[in-house]
């Protein structure tokens, strides 16, 4: 789906880049202050690289997570000014096609469709210069309440650190992906009535939001790349859809539970569920998520 630039307002003069997390200094987000109270309008960029790749070395749209949870949350935001504190409940990513290679810089326009003194929805695409639309965009957030002054000074401290050469990684690098990953050979995978021990995180601070969790978009790469490892032929599927729902905060290492829904030749449906790793987790079946999620791929074109 393509818009014509005609179809899309300038955006407004007062936008300037504003100041950014570490998680968005690490996809190579730039932040713009929503202007005009609800009205699609352009709030964000981001710039492809090494980091917009997958484990097997292809471009995700995963990759725009941390922009699009940011851009939708600051929609909600222009829209209802007294929400200054909200977390995402629910993101729904859908991606259109091919993600661009390295060098390619993407825009956010984003929108505002429900809100109440709760919170609200907006929707968003993520688009180059010339209209072409890669993802669009789904989310849900909530009121909470401001994160205490600790957190906020780790969080400033954090975003103050230079984006050196060892930055210059794949997204299952940039999210500390570890182990239990399944060769990329070999027949399609099994269907499975439970979930199995999936893929770990390593514990990081500088994938925290304001409040001091795990960033929603942080999460959602994590459930995508999740997603695709119990397929053992999962570079000849492309992700079509991610839904994730945030049920509690997320913090230190994080493990996951996966279980394939359907193995279909051209469709396939994977359940993912984020809960805390390390070794102080015995029992991983029966730990309590953070997140639930729900990955359908299509076979690739």
């Amino acid at each position: 789906m393509t818009f014509s630039t005609s179809q899309i307002p300038a955006p407004p003069s007062a936008a300037r880049p504003q100041v950014l997390g570490r998680t968005e200094q690490l996809t190579r987000v730039q932040l713009f202050a929503a202007q005009q109270h609800g009205a699609r309008e352009r709030t964000g960029t981001l710039r492809t690289g090494p980091w917009s790749l997958d484990p097997e070395g292809r471009p995700t749209g995963l990759s725009a997570a941390v922009l699009l949870d940011n851009t939708l949350a600051r929609a909600i935001r222009a829209a209802a000014m007294d929400l200054d504190w909200i977390v995402t409940t629910e993101l729904q990513l859908n991606f259109n096609g091919p993600y661009p290679a390295e060098g390619a810089v993407l825009e956010s326009w984003a929108s505002a469709a429900a809100v109440d003194s709760l919170g609200g929805m907006a929707q968003a695409t993520l688009q180059d210069a010339e209209g072409t639309v890669y993802v669009h965009a789904t989310g849900w957030f909530q009121s909470v309440g401001p994160s205490s002054s600790a957190t906020a000074d780790q969080y400033s401290r954090l975003a103050s650190l230079p984006l050196g050469p060892e930055t210059e990684v794949s997204l299952a690098s940039l999210v500390g992906m570890q182990g239990n990953t399944v060769p990329t050979e070999g027949e399609r995978p099994s269907v499975t009535d439970h979930f199995q021990n999936g893929p770990q995180f390593a514990e990081n601070d500088e994938l925290m939001n304001p409040q001091g969790a795990v960033h929603g978009g942080a999460l959602t790469i994590m459930s995508g790349l999740a997603a695709q490892q119990p397929m053992p032929d999962r570079t000849g599927f492309d992700l079509q859809s991610l839904r994730v729902l945030f049920l509690r905060p997320a913090g230190g290492p994080i493990a996951t539970r996966t279980r394939v829904r359907h193995a279909g030749r051209s469709l396939r449906i994977v359940d993912v569920e984020l809960v805390a790793g390390g070794a102080g987790v015995g029992h991983l079946a029966q730990a309590k998520p953070f997140v639930q999620a729900e990955a359908v791929f299509r076979a690739a074109r």
